[in-house]
C-alpha cells in the first residue's frame, strides 16, 4: 500500500517534518524522502489459530489460554460447553490478573464467539451448583478455538 493511501490524518505532519512519533500509522506527502521508511513503518501481524479441548472439575477454575510477553494481543474465536451437569460455565478474560470485560455465561450444549483486545489469559469456571449425586458428571467439558494476532 502506498504512503499516500495510508495518510489517515494529514494534520499529523507539519512542514517537511515526518509524522509525530505517536502516530506511526500516518504517512504524509510532505515527509522527507529519507524519512519515508520511518513514517510508513507498518507492524506486521503474526496470526495463529489454536484449539484445545478442556475439562474443568466442578467448583474449579482453569486457565484454558495463556500468553507470555505479548502486550498488544488481540483474538477472535469461540468457546463451547459440550458436557456437564451444570446449566452453564463462566468464561473470563484477563490481562496480568486484571479482568478485561464482563464474565461470559456459556450454556450447556452451546458456544459463544468473542473478539477481545489487550488480554493474555482466558479462564473457564465450572460452577458448583448442586447435583452432587455420584452418577452425575463431576465437571464441565468443552473446546476453545482462538485466532490470535499480535505485532512482530
Amino acid at each position: 500500500m502506498s504512503c499516500k493511501k495510508r495518510c489517515f490524518n494529514k494534520g499529523c505532519c507539519g512542514g517537511d517534518k515526518c509524522c509525530d512519533h505517536h502516530k506511526k500509522d500516518c504517512c504524509c506527502d510532505n515527509c522527507k524522502k529519507d524519512h519515508k521508511e520511518i513514517c510508513c513503518k507498518v507492524d506486521r501481524l503474526l496470526k495463529e489459530c489454536i484449539c484445545c479441548e478442556w475439562t474443568v472439575p466442578k467448583g474449579e477454575t482453569q486457565t484454558v489460554f495463556q500468553t507470555a510477553g505479548f502486550k498488544k494481543i488481540f483474538g477472535s474465536g469461540f468457546i463451547s460447553f459440550c458436557d456437564g451437569q451444570v446449566p452453564y460455565i463462566l468464561v473470563s478474560f484477563f490481562n496480568d490478573n486484571h479482568q478485561v470485560g464482563e464474565t461470559i455465561k456459556v450454556f450447556n450444549d452451546s458456544c459463544v464467539t468473542f473478539t477481545y483486545t489487550k488480554f493474555n489469559s482466558i479462564k473457564v469456571s465450572c460452577p458448583n451448583l448442586g447435583n452432587n449425586h455420584p452418577d452425575h458428571h463431576e465437571g464441565c467439558e468443552g473446546e476453545i478455538c482462538i485466532t490470535t494476532s499480535f505485532p512482530v
